[in-house]
């Protein structure tokens, strides 16, 4: 059958809302990078995770810069920026979840076995164990970037992964958690119950405010008021 009739039977028979959903999913493929299959099953080996729509893998892995890059060629790509707040958070709950789960029931036991954790040195950490720096894109000036802030893109991209993951599994916490606890596995296994809290400072409010060159300011005395005499 000629091409050109095939898809003018094809559009009859095909129900309308299906049609123009496959045209708004064409359409949303414009404003990602391609990925090759090979690498997208290769770093879904690594991650630990399928994605059931292969455009939250491609955001979680395009640096800003590579989509400006692709703005200055009139194509529209989007970043992994909102995706990385978005792991951010997640991950944050994870690591608390996980904690409670070892025994730690303070606010200031929690706080300080979490922060080592979530600390940028830490996710480029994870970053460099899972080799995804080879996945990450970064367009042409990906050598400089690299150089000058190497721990900063690892750190973001894992935050930026945990996020498409949540997403793409609708939200699903129990997935991320055991991505979460997968990936961080040799920095969960060194936390133990009975570590010491955080040290509690005075709170700002009992702090006289001070001055680098003032000094700590002057208290007025309240004035004695003499009777009034008539």
């Amino acid at each position: 059958m000629h091409m050109k009739m095939w898809w003018h039977f094809r559009s009859k028979s095909t129900p309308r809302f299906i049609f123009h959903a496959v045209c708004f999913i064409r359409s949303l493929r414009k404003h990602y990078i391609d990925m090759d299959e090979d690498d997208r099953e290769e770093i879904e080996q690594i991650l630990g995770y399928h994605f059931f729509e292969p455009q939250h893998l491609i955001r979680a892995l395009t640096h800003p810069a590579c989509a400006h890059e692709m703005l200055q060629q009139n194509k529209r790509c989007m970043d992994q920026e909102a995706y990385s707040t978005l792991g951010d958070a997640v991950l944050k709950t994870g690591l608390i979840l996980y904690l409670m789960e070892k025994g730690l029931e303070t606010k200031g036991e929690i706080t300080v076995n979490k922060e080592p954790v979530e600390k940028n040195e830490t996710l480029a950490k994870v970053g460099k164990r899972l080799k995804i720096k080879r996945f990450i894109r970064l367009g042409r000036g990906e050598k400089e970037l690299m150089r000058l802030g190497e721990e900063t893109i690892l750190a973001d991209t894992v935050e930026a992964l945990i996020g498409a993951i949540f997403l793409d599994s609708d939200a699903g916490f129990g997935v991320v958690k055991q991505c979460i606890g997968l990936w961080f596995e040799p920095e969960l296994k060194k936390i133990k119950k009975g570590a010491a809290p955080l040290k509690v400072e005075t709170p700002l409010i009992n702090r006289p405010i001070s001055s680098s060159r003032r000094g700590a300011p002057r208290v007025k005395k309240p004035q004695s008021r003499l009777p009034w005499r008539g």
